[in-house]
């Protein structure tokens, strides 16, 4: 029994570092495509099929991963369709509705609101739906195999902070004290869901929200700006989400693991 344990573990944590570092990998590779074809300027055609190209990779090695593993897709997510749509929607609906504040618009409504969608599609494609399906997907089923929740929240973070360092998103001080304590928002609310599309949709809300607010846009004049991220689409919607979630999943288990079929 304690052979087989260790081999577990040690099969465990050779399937996360690797998958680990294929992922920073095709980070590397994107980050790469777009200072050679993007460099400095926004353009959203471009953005958007980096994004795609993100995806699809990101498909390939967890499709590529759990051939290895001899598992399937349906237990990786482990929910029906109509599930991960709702828990997508509530995702979305912590932050946009719970996370919002009113703002001065300086520009077209129309073209706003066009700008918003295209960005939220592209957003979701470059970092939402392949960072959740590595880190809130792959690695933190594998990590609840060995550890609870709250023990696979904190090291699913540190992870998701090791990747972020690597591919150079640890680039400022605000950097440093954002991307962990998301990781952990994230960790959280996939937790408390049971199911990883909540935390793409409450992902891909978050970084829509605080990027269509950039100067980059050109939508909005904003001072204190980090300040703003952090109060009106961090803190806020995640405390209140997680209440929520609290309400909606009251019988959650901290202390449970996940048992590999």
């Amino acid at each position: 029994m304690h052979v087989e344990k260790n081999f577990k573990i040690k099969g465990i944590a050779i399937r996360i570092a690797a998958v680990l570092i294929l992922g920073i990998i095709i980070w590397s590779f994107i980050t790469y495509l777009s200072d050679t074809f993007l460099g400095q300027e926004y353009s959203s055609l471009p953005h958007f099929i980096i994004a795609l190209i993100t995806t699809v990779l990101t498909l390939v090695l967890i499709q590529a991963a759990l051939k290895v593993d001899k598992t399937t897709w349906y237990q990786l997510e482990q929910k029906t369709v109509r599930a991960n749509i709702i828990s997508f929607l509530l995702g979305l609906f912590i932050c946009l509705m719970l996370g919002w504040v009113e703002i001065k618009i300086q520009t077209d409504l129309n073209y706003l609101l066009l700008s918003i969608l295209i960005l939220l599609v592209t957003v979701f494609l470059i970092e939402a739906l392949p960072e959740e399906l590595i880190f809130r997907g792959y690695i933190y089923r594998y990590l609840h195999v060995i550890f609870p929740h709250w023990g696979t929240i904190i090291l699913q973070a540190l992870l998701f902070s090791l990747f972020a360092y690597f591919i150079g998103a640890m680039y400022s001080v605000e950097q440093l004290q954002f991307i962990p304590g998301f990781a952990i928002i994230l960790g959280v609310l996939r937790a408390m869901s049971g199911n990883m599309w909540t935390s793409i949709g409450f992902h891909t809300a978050i970084m829509t929200a605080t990027q269509i607010l950039g100067p980059i846009h050109g939508h909005f004049d904003v001072n204190g700006m980090f300040t703003l991220q952090f109060f009106a689409f961090v803190l806020l919607p995640s405390v209140i989400g997680a209440t929520v979630l609290s309400f909606i999943y009251s019988s959650h288990n901290w202390n449970e693991k996940e048992r590999l079929n």
